[in-house]
């Protein structure tokens, strides 16, 4: 699939949504702003909502309703999902065991390849993997 927008969609792993979530990193909250001023797509696996809530749950020592609260903040900040289904996970197994990666990690890979976007990560591994592939970081690695 092709998108035809001037700036191409962001896939956002779990990673980018968690700091975002916890203010936690200064540029992902100035690039978040930049892609929404941009109009930009903002896309998470269909997996990806489910380790976004693990890692805050995690986070935020165990406290459901304050995970919740932070998972809808993503939300609410412009996160949608797309779903690749069984199909993109057979994609991303190829990718995963290309580059080492879980396959997790892959299906958002999998995505940004798929519809040609960029992929906006905190993950050096899963960076890598992308510049590999071709795909753009929306995000500097630092």
């Amino acid at each position: 699939m092709t998108f035809t927008h001037e700036r191409p969609p962001v896939v956002v792993d779990a990673s980018v949504a968690v700091a975002l979530a916890l203010r936690e990193r200064q540029t992902v909250t100035a690039a978040w702003d930049q892609w929404i001023d941009e109009d930009r797509m903002l896309l998470a696996t269909a997996i990806g909502w489910s380790e976004i809530g693990n890692a805050l749950l995690h986070r935020l020592h165990g406290d459901p309703a304050e995970a919740a609260l932070a998972v809808w903040s993503v939300q609410w900040a412009g996160l949608e999902t797309a779903d690749r289904g069984p199909a993109g996970v057979r994609f991303a197994l190829d990718l995963a065991a290309r580059h080492r990666l879980s396959v997790h990690d892959a299906t958002y890979l999998w995505l940004a390849i798929d519809i040609d976007g960029e992929l906006a990560t905190l993950d050096a591994d899963l960076a890598r993997a992308a510049e590999a592939e071709g795909v753009a970081l929306a995000l500097p690695l630092s």
